[in-house]
């Protein structure tokens, strides 16, 4: 028996001809071909004929050869180029020194990672659009971890950094991951060829042995990417079934037709696991991104970061955020709306527009500016410096105070409001909170300039937050600008000169048209432009 590599150097000298210039071409039957080799080698027919199935084959994948005639048995290229590209190939596999692609190609390297994916998604695309469809060729096992925080759900950067390349379609994911060798039960999978047995598509695994797989995942991931340590976990169930299914995607160049089977947990954390988490927040704010249940639907959440959670259209159970919620600190926050006071002889107001209740509290000007600084954090407001020993949780409002005496102010303070029943500052540890869901800000903290545009047919109106200065950081000046409709802007330009006709005589137009413009509003951190006092309207703002 000839080594199959002496065959395959002679294949090119043998295979059918075309010309370059014209429309000449020869037309050769397999059955010749064999012939032909057997005669050049010395080959036994039976090794020839396997040789060129394995040619023809190849030549046929990179639709080199005339299919009709292939259909009946007769080899014949397509074009010119093709078979230059045939003999190219097919000679060079007769050289042991030959090689498509430079060693060193398929090595894990950031530089090779689009080149290697490009050539594996364009062959499993083809692939997949066969009549056999979709047929895995990976197996992934994932743990996802559901939290959330005030109706939103946590959100970990992946880690596919290039975010513009083909197929990648999300920034962040839930915490979680991949389950690794580590995780399987060690006394079971001993070996390496048990290992791979896991994640080969082809391979039936123990139902006990998938479970507890994806248990220690979720807390090793949870280890790596929240930095909560293991005796710090309450409980960690799983939720539902896993979800399974099937798709082509893969991070980096492990892009292929991949079968996925997902298992969401629900997490419980003991007070030093929920510490650990705020802390984890604070010291890598770009790692996390907050969503809600619909901005998950949707992949996107309100501050433009997309999210990778394909898998959730598939099935699994809800993404109910009460139902995941992990609960911080020692009281429900208040869900009233409160503006927070400018100045010491101001009070708060709490309650719905219209209907509040003022609550007077005997604060200092200091303690005013830090429950204002607290209400910035709270709202997410962007922060320009901290104090020594103070850091913030990304996206939940809760701020770390590793100064003593600052710990002992805030817990002062929160005793002065409590006592008047206003429990807006929370605690957990050494984190602090101002326990409200929608905190605004006093008129007195905000300021108003309105310009006529169009000669009382639009205006412009430019609304600024101070910039506010505690003993824990320094929240930066906030500003927002918008066009108003001509019955609002007119209304406001009035009150701004000193005239309360044209609010009058459009009190309820101003009202609803205030509501249309909410999320503005709600931007800058205010609830109303023009309010009514005893029946007459008012600006809301400062000038």
């Amino acid at each position: 028996m000839r080594p199959s590599i002496e065959l395959l150097a002679e294949v090119p000298r043998i295979l059918p001809r075309i010309a370059e210039e014209s429309s000449d071409r020869e037309e050769i039957p397999e059955a010749d071909l064999i012939e032909r080799l057997i005669h050049a080698t010395g080959a036994g027919a039976e090794e020839a004929s396997s040789v060129l199935g394995v040619v023809r084959r190849l030549l046929q994948a990179l639709s080199m050869l005339d299919e009709a005639r292939l259909g009946a048995g007769v080899w014949a290229f397509v074009s010119f180029p093709a078979s230059l590209l045939a003999r190219s190939v097919l000679g060079g596999l007769g050289e042991a020194e030959f090689r498509l692609l430079e060693p060193g190609f398929w090595n894990a390297s950031e530089y090779l990672v689009d080149r290697q994916r490009a050539l594996i998604k364009r062959s499993e695309e083809l692939r997949a659009a066969l009549p056999p469809g979709l047929v895995p060729i990976r197996r992934v096992w994932v743990s996802w971890a559901w939290i959330s925080l005030d109706g939103k759900f946590l959100m970990v950067r992946r880690e596919d950094p290039a975010l513009n390349r083909d197929g990648s379609r999300g920034q962040f994911v839930f915490p979680g991951g991949r389950v690794s060798n580590e995780d399987l039960p060690e006394l079971v999978y001993l070996t390496a060829s048990r290992c791979l047995d896991f994640f080969d598509p082809n391979v039936e695994i123990d139902p006990s042995h998938i479970r507890y797989a994806f248990s220690q995942a979720v807390r090793r991931e949870l280890r790596e990417e929240l930095e909560i340590s293991g005796n710090a976990f309450e409980a960690v169930t799983p939720v539902d079934e896993p979800i399974h299914y099937t798709t082509l995607e893969g991070a980096k160049s492990a892009y292929s037709a991949t079968e996925y089977h997902i298992q969401p947990f629900k997490v419980a954390l003991k007070d030093a696991g929920k510490t650990e988490l705020l802390r984890c927040m604070a010291a890598h704010p770009e790692r996390f991104a907050w969503f809600t249940a619909e901005e998950l639907a949707t992949g996107a959440n309100a501050a433009g970061a997309k999210a990778f959670v394909d898998a959730i259209r598939q099935g699994g159970p809800a993404l109910a955020p009460d139902t995941f919620a992990i609960s911080i600190g020692n009281t429900s926050p208040i869900k009233d709306p409160i503006d927070i006071p400018g100045k010491p002889s101001e009070p708060f107001a709490v309650g719905i527009a219209g209907r509040e209740r003022q609550v007077h509290v005997d604060l200092d000007a200091d303690e005013i500016e830090l429950l204002n600084w607290l209400a910035a954090v709270r709202r997410g407001d962007g922060i320009e410096e901290l104090a020594v020993g103070v850091s913030i949780a990304s996206g939940t409002g809760w701020v770390l105070v590793d100064d003593d005496r600052a710990l002992t102010g805030l817990r002062t303070l929160a005793s002065k409001l409590d006592a008047t029943g206003l429990p807006i500052l929370d605690f957990h540890d050494r984190a602090v909170r101002l326990n409200a869901l929608t905190p605004y800000f006093s008129p007195s903290s905000l300021s108003m300039e309105i310009q006529d545009e169009r000669r009382g047919k639009s205006y412009r109106l430019n609304l600024s937050r101070r910039r506010l200065q505690s003993l824990l950081g320094i929240a930066s000046a906030k500003e927002a600008s918008a066009s108003l409709p001509e019955v609002l802007g007119n209304a406001i330009y009035s009150l701004d000169q000193g005239d309360l006709q044209p609010a009058l005589d459009n009190i309820e137009s101003v009202k609803r048209m205030q509501r249309e413009i909410r999320g503005f509003l709600d931007a800058i951190g205010t609830r109303l432009l023009v309010r009514q006092v005893d029946g007459v309207p008012e600006l809301a703002v400062g000038r």
